[in-house]
């Protein structure tokens, strides 16, 4: 079985088929004692599912993660233990008969041909296999946990149908997006504009009816993230997003911002002018969709991605046998989504999470080195200062050793120690003054054994 792996900060490892007995992910990285909501992990998985409509696939499975490690339950809920966390998906609902006929007869414009090229045999393909979009499914898991990771960072990520085929929804405000202006409930349909939304039920459903499908586009939006996230050239904000995204089985296209538009535009109508807004450095548009040389820069990330039709339709179609080398048709089996966009929106919010977690988790590590290194710095500087006065406060107590010798003095003095520790435990107060004066203790028996190797 071949595993999928992705990710730095937070490493994601994807194992298992559609029609396989299970699908696993093991996700590392997760720090400790972090609470995770099943429950509202469980409403994203749902709103991914199928057979909930005439214009999704009639494959109904119950898509409830048996999770076997990286969780504990505990009184408020269950909260991360900081070891990899683990979960399994069961297939219970295949039929892999109806993929026999496409053992060496691939459908056009699917996996079938270019996996059995790579793997031949010792791959089983039915029902996709390990490229069936149900492998998003332990995606929209790991995704859901980042997304209220995220959340109690104040970040948020949500998404919406934006087009299916020619049929386009409202956009998001691109300085102002709003994830309430979107129902995020399986079963509804994820739009703005529910108008618009009924007209594209009525195509996609005419399309199932047809024995075609319909591909469309998802524009998501990403609030809260503030500027400085994400890395120039390969580690980009643009390319990290991008990376996930092609991991979602028929995304073929990404744009960010006003995207390819941007060609057609003069630099003066495609800069994005700077303003400060609530005391804060902003931008009055957002041509570049919240992005700049690959950072963050605190205004939204929009993007939106192109989603192919799926090519399991039921209409004959032109193909070959692999085997055989010969030509022929294939009229399909099968249970199949008619259009894959409805149910890949949790998916582009899932992928994107897990992109900005990562990101996010390395800027937030840098800024706590910055912050520990400047803190440090500080204290060196401190050090210095004190390490003079230690110096200038040994010569002092030369002197007196010398006068003490004159006078046929103790190097100890009891009276006068306790005088000091009393006085330095009250200069640095209540709170620090015993660590202070357990300091001192030390300096004080230092001094006395400088003074007799002085006399």
């Amino acid at each position: 079985m071949i595993t999928s792996k992705y990710g730095k900060e937070l490493q994601i490892e994807v194992t298992g088929a559609s029609h396989a007995p299970q699908i696993e992910i093991v996700i590392h990285g997760l720090p400790a004692g972090e609470k995770v909501d099943l429950d509202k992990a469980q409403d994203l998985l749902n709103r991914r599912k199928g057979g909930q409509n005439a214009y999704s696939t009639k494959r109904a499975e119950a898509d409830c993660p048996d999770v076997l490690s990286g969780l504990e339950k505990k009184e408020e809920g269950f909260v991360t233990t900081g070891e990899p966390l683990k979960a399994v998906f069961y297939n219970q609902n295949t039929r892999s008969s109806d993929y026999e006929q496409m053992k060496y007869i691939p459908r056009p414009s699917h996996a079938d041909y270019t996996s059995y090229m790579k793997y031949g045999d010792s791959l089983d393909r039915s029902g996709g296999g390990m490229f069936s979009g149900r492998m998003t499914l332990p995606i929209c898991f790991a995704g859901a946990i980042c997304m209220q990771l995220l959340e109690k960072e104040g970040i948020s990520v949500f998404a919406h149908i934006s087009a299916i085929g020619k049929i386009k929804d409202d956009k998001f405000d691109p300085v102002n997006p709003d994830v309430k202006a979107v129902p995020r409930k399986a079963g509804l349909l994820p739009v703005i504009n529910k108008a618009a939304g009924d007209k594209m039920v009525e195509f996609m459903t005419a399309c199932a009816g047809d024995g075609d499908s319909i591909g469309g586009v998802i524009e998501c939006a990403v609030t809260g993230l503030p500027a400085g996230v994400g890395e120039p050239l390969y580690d980009s904000m643009e390319s990290t997003i991008s990376h996930m995204m092609f991991g979602i089985p028929a995304v073929k296209g990404i744009e960010f911002g006003s995207g390819f538009y941007c060609g057609t535009m003069k630099g003066s109508e495609c800069n994005d002018p700077f303003i400060i807004k609530d005391g804060k450095v902003a931008t009055a548009t957002n041509h570049s969709g919240g992005i700049q040389g690959g950072i963050s820069n605190g205004m939204p990330v929009i993007f939106r991605v192109c989603m192919k039709p799926t090519p399991s339709i039921y209409k004959e179609q032109r193909t070959v046998n692999m085997k055989e080398l010969t030509e022929t048709t294939l009229t399909l089996a099968g249970r199949h989504d008619p259009c894959i966009v409805p149910r890949a929106v949790p998916c582009i919010e899932a992928a994107c999470a897990i992109a900005v977690y990562n990101l996010y988790v390395r800027y937030r590590s840098e800024r706590n080195a910055d912050s520990l290194t400047a803190i440090r710095t500080e204290i060196d500087e401190l050090d210095g200062e004190i390490a003079e006065l230690i110096a200038k406060r040994m010569d002092l107590a030369g002197q007196i050793a010398g006068e003490k010798a004159k006078q046929g003095l103790e190097i100890r003095n009891p009276k006068r120690e306790e005088e000091v520790l009393n006085h330095v435990s009250n200069v640095a107060g209540e709170a620090k003054g015993e660590y202070v004066k357990d300091i001192y203790r030390k300096l004080i028996d230092k001094t006395c054994e400088y003074e007799e190797n002085c006399q």
